[in-house]
Formats: C-alpha cells, sequence, structure tokens
C-alpha cells in the first residue's frame, strides 16, 4: 500500500511556514497545517485524513491510565492519535504520529535530543500496541473519558472497516533548524530505543511483544530552510 508522501507533504507545510515555525510552540500550528495539506492531496493519493483526532486503544501506552477507568492489562488504553488517514477503496488505515522539537542551543541540545527520542519511542511503541477490534468497540461504545458528541456521525460508521481493514502506521519527527544527531538519530539506535521500550512495557502488560520490521528514513537538513525529518514506517502483524 502506497501511503502518502510525508516528505513533501512536511515539505510544502515548511515552505509556507518560515515565520510559524519561529514560534516557541510550533507543533499545533504543524498539525493545522500538515492535516490541511493532506486533506488537498486526498483527491490524488486517495488518503482522506479525519478532521480531529481520533482514539484508539493499546496495550503499550505512553501514559497508564487510572485502574479506576479502565484496566489497562485486559480492555488496553485510550490514545488520541494525531492523524487518522482512511482510504476508503482498499478499506486502509494509517496511523500517523509526530513530533516536533526545535534545535535548541548547543549546551542542552544533548538533553534536547534525549527527550525527543524518549517521545518518538513510546509513541512508535503505543502503535505497535494498537488493538483494531479494542479500537472499533471504543469508537462503538465509548467510555466516560472517551466519548465526544461527534463519534455517532463520524466514527461509528466506520468501525466494520475498523475490524477488517488493513492498518500502517507512521511516526514523524521533524527536527527544526539544524541537523540531528547522527549517532541517535539512525536506524539501529532508534530500532534498539524501541526494543527497550517495548519490551519494559509488554512486561508492564504481562504480554510478550513482537517488534515489526520498521522503514526508518531519516532526512537531514534538506527541507526547506535547513530542517531535518525522521519517518518511521510499518505494518501491522
Amino acid at each position: 500500500m502506497i501511503l502518502p508522501d510525508w516528505f513533501e507533504a512536511f515539505e510544502a507545510v515548511c515552505n509556507r511556514g518560515h515565520d510559524a515555525l519561529g514560534w516557541g510552540l510550533p507543533e499545533p500550528w504543524i498539525h493545522a497545517e500538515l492535516y490541511a495539506e493532506l486533506k488537498r492531496r486526498a483527491a490524488n493519493s486517495g488518503w482522506m485524513p479525519f478532521f480531529t483526532e481520533v482514539p484508539y486503544v493499546t496495550f503499550y501506552p505512553v501514559q497508564l491510565p487510572k485502574h479506576t477507568n479502565r484496566d489497562w492489562r485486559i480492555a488496553g488504553a485510550v490514545k488520541w492519535v494525531d492523524l487518522c488517514l482512511h482510504r476508503e477503496d482498499h478499506n486502509a488505515w494509517c496511523w500517523f504520529e509526530f513530533k516536533v522539537r526545535h534545535a535548541g542551543r548547543r549546551e542542552r541540545q544533548q538533553e534536547a535530543t534525549r527527550q525527543a527520542m524518549t517521545a518518538v519511542r513510546k509513541d512508535i511503541v503505543a502503535l505497535v500496541g494498537f488493538s483494531a477490534d479494542l479500537t472499533a468497540n471504543t469508537w462503538e461504545h465509548p467510555d466516560e473519558h472517551t466519548r465526544a458528541y461527534w463519534f455517532e456521525d463520524i466514527l461509528q460508521p466506520h468501525t466494520r472497516g475498523i475490524r477488517s481493514g488493513q492498518h500502517t502506521f507512521a511516526m514523524a519527527f521533524l527536527h527544526l533548524g539544524g541537523d540531528l544527531v547522527p549517532a541517535i538519530w539512525n536506524k539501529g539506535r532508534l530500532t534498539d530505543e524501541v526494543r527497550e521500550w517495548l519490551a519494559y512495557r509488554g512486561k508492564q502488560a504481562g504480554r510478550q511483544p513482537t517488534c515489526p520490521t520498521i522503514s526508518v528514513t531519516v532526512s537531514r537538513q534538506s527541507l526547506s530552510g535547513g530542517h531535518s525529518l525522521v519517518i518511521c514506517r510499518w505494518e501491522s502483524g
């Protein structure tokens, strides 16, 4: 399944956002612009993004829910994905997370890099723990902590497609205004970080997870403005 061209989409967003990207917390702006860009491309790509973040259920959450809310080891935990895209002609789904960080000052660059890697690997592992059945159940019968007024019209018509569909996953890290640390942002190191966190969460969940084969593409200072981008992609097992 051919996914949207993430590099072209981020390039288009960065091209029209030189001033906005100087803002200290640019991620929400990029989120909205990325949605708009992917929607514009939908007629050609076939991938239509939902207009808002949608919930999915994972057995390896970034943050553990309170036991008073749900037993996450059995029922999973709810996480809201940055972008969910649907290709109706193939009943294909793409669950997409992204993180954005400024390069930062030299004296704290190493710490900023570690924090970014931690955030990226946690989001990847959460997607690895995705459950199609439990996600469809949540769209059909959301609990009081999850439901929204638009579920019935927007999500519930797709529950059968969620259960039977083909699911792919992607994670992007946009590094603004500088190069990436090669010793950290490479396929081997990133895969090791994911495996380590996946094993930790799997032990907590009482499961023995298998790490998928993740395609990692690192593009250093190739985007407009000298920004760097990391894209990770994989399919459900």
